[in-house]
């Protein structure tokens, strides 16, 4: 059994045998971000929310965790509201037809003393296909404020949004989405 080098001895002495938690997002201090390039000139960058779902981890045995997430995807903010109109009709996200965009893990395989993989199902636009996320587990711990169980994750991804039917003017606009993932999540 691998451990991480992060996890506090509290977390592991509380208890004699370690047991899955479930973890609600902090919605305020998780989000996702994803970058696709822009005619060459650049990586325009979106944010989304989380809207919905929870992490369920054992910190002794990270590799048993899995994750489910529905993300708003009415809540990409590309900075300029024009803009957003644009991405929301049919071409692009149809947000009319598919408002949640969600990732399901499947396996989780660790990759060093703090960082693993995270295979999964993402569906984008009615269409699942799998994706792994590179993660790395940054802290698990006491939350200095609630008191209660917390992890901390940052992870990165990437895909093919032609894969998902989102193939506007492929190739000018890039295919390869660039996903960056933020995430807090407190137990209890």
């Amino acid at each position: 059994m691998r451990k991480f080098a992060l996890i506090p001895m509290v977390l592991l002495s509380t208890s004699a045998v370690a047991e899955p938690l479930t973890y609600a997002f902090d919605k305020a201090h998780s989000q996702i971000h994803a970058s696709v390039n822009h005619l060459g000139f650049s990586n325009s960058t979106a944010r989304f929310l989380i809207k919905d779902g929870s992490l369920t981890l054992d910190v002794a045995e990270p590799t048993s965790g899995k994750v489910d997430v529905t993300i708003d995807a009415n809540s990409m903010d590309f900075g300029d509201a024009k803009w957003k109109e644009h991405l929301s009709t049919d071409k692009w996200f149809n947000l009319a037809a598919f408002p949640d965009i969600r990732f399901v893990s499947t396996k989780v395989t660790s990759t060093g003393n703090d960082t693993m993989s995270i295979e999964g199902n993402l569906t984008l636009l009615g269409v699942t296909k799998p994706v792994t996320l590179n993660a790395r587990l940054n802290k698990a711990g006491e939350h200095p404020f609630s008191k209660k169980p917390a992890v901390g994750f940052s992870a990165t991804a990437n895909f093919k949004r032609s894969e998902f039917g989102m193939d506007a003017y492929v190739p000018n606009v890039g295919d390869e989405v660039s996903l960056r993932i933020e995430i807090e999540a407190s137990a209890g």
